[in-house]
């Protein structure tokens, strides 16, 4: 009897201990510890093409010493070939409108393929925590304005942005958490809290109304909750698919995640819609 109540005792203990940063598993991680991702900086460009490759932060072309940043998270299958195209077009608008641009890639030197579903090899602290890495090398750079760094993710990448909203996720050591972010169809569902009922920084959340992948409705209470805040910019296209943006993948078909079926329909009216918004929402922040 007393070696059942110690038993009970120590398994208590463990499922109660708080994993340090560096070993949160309350987000599901992995035994084995990702590797770290190494940044560069990259030569200043108003063309996206030298940072399309992932990690490596472009600064615009520009004589104010004052720009902001954009982490680009992309979605759970990274940057492939059909996806590159379009990573690289917003990385554009964003140099050529004064930002600089960092996008990250969790899975190449990782040699993960896909980082899709229930049995991902990168959970969402790892996710996490890449991004705060991206953001300190941000921070060290002398000409961009601290006060003015956001993300903007797609699919997966939004669902990341929109669990770093919630300061509880945030494990930058002495790195300042993003001023706001923004996301293009990102989904509620899986394993874990993305986009997070306890966000206390801006968020602005583009959804498709025929997105069967990331159904808008599976995110309304946590929309709800970000909302009573005043913290949620919401808009909804009653036509648009999941990835509106993805002209490379117009057409695409496949089961998703949740067991329904998808097909990708690029929009280009919406897809010009889109970046219009966000930038508005980023140029929204001035400097602190």
């Amino acid at each position: 009897m007393i070696r059942i109540i110690l038993s009970l005792m120590i398994g208590a203990m463990l499922a109660f201990s708080v994993p340090t940063s560096s070993e949160a598993c309350s987000f599901n991680c992995s035994n084995k510890k990702p590797k770290d991702l190494k940044f560069k900086l990259g030569e200043p460009s108003n063309s996206f093409g030298a940072g399309a490759g992932g990690n490596r932060l472009i600064l615009p072309i520009t004589d104010s010493n004052k720009i902001g940043a954009v982490v680009l998270l992309p979605g759970c299958a990274g940057i492939k070939s059909y996806s590159r195209g379009d990573l690289q077009r917003w990385g554009d608008l964003l140099l050529e409108n004064g930002y600089a641009v960092l996008l990250i890639d969790h899975l190449s030197s990782r040699g993960v393929e896909r980082n899709c579903g229930k049995g991902r090899a990168l959970k969402q602290y790892r996710l996490y925590q890449d991004v705060a890495d991206g953001v300190a090398l941000i921070n060290k750079q002398p000409t961009i304005d601290k006060s003015r760094i956001f993300t903007l993710g797609f699919s997966l990448g939004a669902m990341t942005g929109g669990g770093l909203a919630a300061k509880h996720n945030w494990h930058g050591d002495n790195v300042p958490r993003p001023r706001a972010v923004a996301g293009l169809y990102g989904g509620c569902y899986g394993y874990g809290n993305w986009l997070n009922p306890a966000a206390d920084i801006p968020v602005l959340w583009l959804v498709g109304g025929k997105d069967t992948e990331s159904p808008p409705d599976d995110c309304k209470p946590e929309i709800r909750a970000i909302k009573e805040e005043g913290l949620m910019t919401f808009h909804e296209y009653p036509n648009a698919t999941h990835c509106w943006d993805c002209s490379g993948l117009n057409g695409y078909s496949k089961t998703a995640g949740n067991g329904k079926h998808v097909t990708y329909r690029y929009d280009p009216a919406i897809t010009k819609d889109s970046e219009q918004r966000v930038l508005e929402f980023f140029n929204s922040f001035e400097s602190k």
